[in-house]
């Protein structure tokens, strides 16, 4: 049986949140907190603040996806699904791939490496070290998709188009033209190479890594001296190489 001081004590009240970011946040926990949909009332009860306010919040949340309305309110919305994607997206991607690129650098001897865009650089997710010692291979490292193989084999198969031009805003019209030319070509052949662009005396070749409904996630390359690593050999190895790591995830 409860206390008497329990009987006397008043319920808790939750802070009202301050900032708008507090405020969003508040919102979406509460949301998750209630296990399917919930209505603007509750919402505003959960989080200690007046219902215009939250009505107000809400509509801007569903307006961009991060809520959606239902028949009782409203429920956690589809962007904060793909988000969570997005997010793990690394995690599945070297691990569908790490057995594919330690085979292809064993059969060529050169560096392999796994890349995924940001902004206008491609990112290393993984890497397996190859004959060349100056070729960096830690995880992390950043190079201009602009130039780069791997940044050529993404952005051939990207489906936004303002990633493109953003990656080739820098360039004259008539470089920039060029450049969504030679992406065609990267197409068409599913395979990109750089020729010494982005480090003196390598070559990289690379291809996309795509998921079962043929949307992009990353890119496979390949580098080596360019005096000695023929892209006609490797070119058919990196592009099964992709289409492996391809099969693995919609395996996974």
């Amino acid at each position: 049986m409860p206390s008497l001081a329990e009987w006397n004590t008043t319920p808790a009240t939750p802070a009202r949140p301050v900032s708008v970011l507090d405020r969003i946040i508040a919102i979406l926990d509460a949301v998750k907190g209630s296990a399917g949909s919930i209505t603007i009332t509750d919402l505003a009860s959960r989080t200690a603040m007046p219902k215009s306010t939250v009505s107000r919040l809400v509509a801007e949340l569903v307006s961009q996806r991060y809520l959606s309305r239902t028949e009782d309110g409203v429920a956690l919305g589809l962007r904060l699904f793909e988000l969570g994607a997005r997010a793990s997206l690394p995690r599945r991607l070297v691990a569908a791939a790490a057995p594919v690129l330690r085979n292809l650098r064993d059969v060529t001897g050169e560096r392999v490496g796994l890349w995924v865009q940001q902004g206008t650089d491609m990112i290393s997710i993984a890497a397996v070290a190859g004959r060349l010692p100056m070729l960096p291979t830690r995880a992390g490292m950043r190079s201009p998709a602009l130039t780069t193989a791997s940044g050529k084999a993404y952005l051939a198969f990207c489906a936004d188009p303002a990633v493109v031009s953003r990656v080739s805003a820098p360039l004259p019209e008539d470089d920039a033209d060029s450049f969504r030319r030679e992406l065609a070509d990267v197409r068409a052949a599913v395979m990109a190479t750089d020729m010494e662009a982005s480090y003196p005396g390598i070559l990289a070749v690379a291809t996309p890594v795509l998921s079962s409904d043929r949307v992009v996630l990353g890119a496979i390359s390949i580098a080596g001296p360019s005096g000695a690593m023929d892209p006609d050999r490797v070119a058919p190895l990196v592009r099964a190489a992709g289409s492996t790591v391809t099969r693995r995830l919609a395996a996974a």
